[in-house]
């Protein structure tokens, strides 16, 4: 089983008949190989919420919460990403709106924006009460090192999911690196059991975001008050 960087260098080594591949360009490809299946699709297991921002009744549209400090932010997701909490029952949702809106959306409560430049969040309209901000946000995982013998990599996945890294890695090396005949024949295998590998991994995600969805009607408003985006609201008359 394959846990650490190291582990999956050597791994690479095998796929490459044993010759080894530097460090610094392996790293490379492995980061694109993770970079290319993590934004492939919003995985379930890199969801996640963040609650270390807090709001007060004196923020206005123009009061900026620093979101730099989540340092592994990398998109938000969900029809409401943001919430207000007062750590008791209420609960206030938040959409996105775009940032080259925010003049129009200003006076708009339970809006939000988002300046992707200086990793700024802006609440629109009047802030209720003081509150947790819960953000709801797909993560980036960490930099894989392949001279690692001890880090636990790519931990939010499977392990039985990490030589899918290595197929990738080994797949841009081979096809657009070191090209022979002999890479020419070992290529449709390798792509073969990576797709497979794949589609296992997707199959896999694919149950775990049907199991949140069981039982929760799209149609109904979120806690009794709040239409979810783009949704037919089936109540109206």
């Amino acid at each position: 089983m394959i846990t650490t960087g190291a582990q999956l260098g050597e791994f690479i080594t095998s796929l490459n008949g044993g010759a080894s591949i530097d460090a610094t360009l392996l790293n490379t490809l492995i980061d694109s190989a993770k970079t290319i299946i993590e934004n492939e699709r919003d995985w379930m297991v890199l969801r996640k919420i963040d609650t270390s921002k807090t709001v007060t009744t004196s923020n206005t549209w123009q009061t900026a919460i620093d979101l730099s400090t989540i340092t592994d932010l990398s998109l938000f997701y969900g029809d409401y990403p943001v919430r207000l909490f007062d750590g008791t029952n209420r609960i206030e949702y938040y959409r996105q709106i775009p940032w080259d809106r925010r003049l129009e959306y200003k006076d708009v409560s339970n809006t939000f924006c988002y300046d992707e430049s200086t990793k700024n969040l802006y609440i629109n309209g009047t802030v209720p009460f003081a509150a947790t901000v819960w953000l709801n946000y797909v993560m980036l995982t960490a930099e894989i090192d392949v001279e690692n013998t001890s880090t636990t990599i790519w931990s939010q996945f499977l392990a039985r999911f990490i030589p899918l890294l290595g197929f990738y890695a080994i797949g841009i090396h081979m096809g657009g690196i070191d090209y022979d005949t002999i890479t020419a024949r070992m290529a449709p295998n390798n792509l073969s059991f990576m797709n497979t590998l794949k589609n296992s991994m997707m199959t896999w995600d694919d149950k775990k975001q049907l199991s949140s969805l069981e039982g929760n009607d799209p149609s109904v408003p979120v806690a009794g008050g709040y239409p979810r985006a783009n949704a037919i609201n089936r109540y109206d008359e």
